[in-house]
């Protein structure tokens, strides 16, 4: 999927209403695709955070800990 080319699109209001529309869809997917795959990454970076405390090899602040054991992703309430 591509962006939206915001160099070519400089008056949004030259842009037809079905175009806004059909750009709002898109640029929408986008970020649900983007927000999956960070989710997803964060998961990965907490199993192996996870694991390197496990083995002795990482040092991590308390709430850290508590956020990794927790299953808490930064920016989570009572992460």
């Amino acid at each position: 999927m591509e962006g939206f080319d915001w160099e070519e699109t400089s008056d949004l209001t030259a842009v037809s209403e079905n175009e806004l529309k059909e750009l709002l869809e898109r640029l929408a997917e986008e970020e649900r695709e983007i927000s999956y795959r960070r989710r997803v990454l964060q998961g990965r970076i907490d199993l192996i955070r996870s694991e390197l405390v496990r083995r002795g090899s990482l040092s991590l602040s308390p709430e850290e800990l508590a956020r990794v054991l927790m299953g808490r992703q930064e920016g989570e309430p009572g992460a």
